[in-house]
């Protein structure tokens, strides 16, 4: 066989669904790409079903370390088993869009080239980095967050301060000789520091935007455990550095002002959760018009309107919209307008609250209907079927379920869609554009209208299936639905209604 021109390096721990969905795009694109290239899989200890059905995949390298070794050893470790100049280190909640490999080898055609990075998108399309850049305060930020994947900052390539490690190549002799991955840093700050170490060298970093790749986003347990100890370690070391990187200038946010109907109780709870999460970050929530008396406060002075699902437009900020029988979306109002689709949550204590529940027993054939009452209306489902109420999944009644057949969005933001997915009660998703967007086809069971039945039928008298797919649609619902990100995209359009696009700006700062 001739020899690989790409190594793959993917460090593992647990969460074997998302390494296997992985694998399977690679699997993929195997036949695609005009090179031959290697995978190799450092599992770092996991626990769960990882070491046993890798070997699904007989053409990976497996390489099995009996303690955790984090991200950074764990890429070192895999690049020195590597056979090809180039190395390609992915999570395992990553996974290419196409041909995301050819442009990525290409870009080191350049001899300058140290390291290459793709664009990241969100699991709706929705762009999560096209590069890193450094802001005026000296803090790291994906470029284009949340924005647009057709704007030409995500469309076109060039050389950039920085990339993500969750698809980062690098040349793996430069690589291995200069020490790889920094392992004092721990799960955090580690790519960029190899960014500095390459730009130290006049070695360049390229951004290839032809290269895309789909990014769950700290989909590992404990993330940011060490967020605080990365980000002083790297300061500490680089800070005087700093002043020499380009700066990037992007809009901020103070307090939002939210106008909303509250006619629906479940966007009422979605709107709740999501202003929890918005007031974590540090922004004031106030209903209705801004008082002139809180203007004295500067976050108050930079303030932004949230228009919730009502008739309201937001004269500068976003509004939120939709009729629940198509995805939301939101839309800026302001220095540009945009558009994304709207990012469904609901927060972790509502499942807490739920009392619809999985039941456990291999005979339950009680499933529930979850969509509008049209939705319901239409499909005749049996005798077993119980429909699924806004009161219910506000906690104020109950049922044990085999599994729900989600017929259609319970409601515009589609709020209870996610929270009984995060619940953990399998799902049957009828073949919906809307519905596609909430679950995919791997945690679920997709199902055309005709054979609805079948599918339900199938899904009662397989038990290992009901445990396994409740595990696996939960596991999916909680990482993309939560409040946090949906506030995140929120806050990344709010700064683009008041500022426009991140434009080249002076810095005031090397340490944020």
């Amino acid at each position: 066989m001739p020899a690989p021109a790409l190594s793959i390096i993917i460090p593992v721990y647990n969460n074997w669904w998302l390494t296997a969905r992985c694998l399977r795009e690679l699997e993929r694109l195997a036949s695609e790409v005009s090179f031959p290239f290697e995978t190799i899989v450092v599992d770092n200890a996991s626990s769960d079903e990882t070491p046993q059905q890798i070997a699904g995949f007989p053409w990976v390298r497996y390489a099995r370390y009996e303690a955790n070794r984090n991200f950074a050893g764990a890429c070192n470790a895999g690049t020195r088993l590597a056979q090809s100049p180039l190395t390609l280190l992915l999570n395992n909640d990553a996974y290419p869009i196409g041909d995301a490999l050819t442009p990525l080898v290409r870009a080191f055609e350049r001899k300058e080239v140290a390291i290459g990075g793709g664009a990241l998108f969100f699991e709706d399309g929705v762009t999560q980095a096209a590069g890193l850049v450094m802001l005026r305060n000296a803090h790291w930020h994906y470029s284009c967050r949340n924005l647009p994947p057709t704007l030409d900052g995500v469309r076109e390539s060039r050389d950039a301060p920085g990339v993500s490690g969750a698809a980062m190549a690098v040349r793996t002799r430069w690589f291995v000789e200069n020490g790889g991955f920094d392992e004092s840093f721990v799960n955090g700050f580690e790519d960029v520091d190899l960014c500095m170490r390459a730009r130290e060298q006049g070695r360049a970093i390229a951004y290839v935007a032809s290269a895309r790749f789909a990014h769950y986003e700290a989909a590992s347990v404990g993330r940011f455990d060490r967020e605080v100890e990365n980000e002083r370690r790297f300061y500490d070391r680089w800070s005087p550095a700093l002043s020499a990187l380009p700066r990037t200038a992007r809009g901020d946010v103070g307090a939002i002002a939210v106008r909303s109907s509250d006619a629906d109780p479940l966007v009422a709870a979605a709107l709740h959760d999501l202003e929890d999460a918005l007031r974590a970050f540090g922004h004031p929530i106030v209903r209705g018009a801004i008082p002139l008396w809180r203007r004295y406060d500067r976050r108050f002075r930079n303030a932004a309107t949230l228009a919730w699902f009502c008739d309201e437009v937001a004269s500068l900020g976003v509004t939120v919209q939709g009729d629940g029988s198509t995805g939301g979306v939101i839309r800026t109002q302001g220095a540009v307008t945009l558009e994304v689709p709207w990012l469904a949550c609901a927060a972790p204590e509502r499942i807490a609250a739920l009392r619809l529940r999985c039941s456990d027993d291999p005979a339950c054939a009680v499933v529930g209907i979850a969509g509008s009452d049209e939705d319901r209306h239409a499909v005749q489902l049996g005798a077993h079927a119980i429909p699924i109420t806004p009161e219910m999944l506000l906690g104020k009644g109950g049922a044990t379920l085999a599994c729900v057949v989600h017929l259609g969005l319970t409601d515009p933001s589609a709020f209870g869609n996610v929270l009984l997915a995060q619940a953990g009660i399998p799902a049957i998703v009828l073949a919906r554009d809307e519905l596609r967007a909430l679950f995919a086809p791997d945690v679920a069971i997709v199902s055309q209208a005709g054979v609805l039945g079948e599918a339900i039928a199938k899904m009662l008298a397989d038990s290992d299936a009901r445990v396994r797919y409740g595990k696996l649609v939960a596991a999916d619902a909680r990482r993309r639905f939560s409040p946090r990100r949906s506030a995140i995209r929120i806050v990344d359009l709010l700064c683009a209604a008041r500022f426009g696009l991140e434009r080249p700006a002076s810095g005031y700062g090397n340490s944020p």
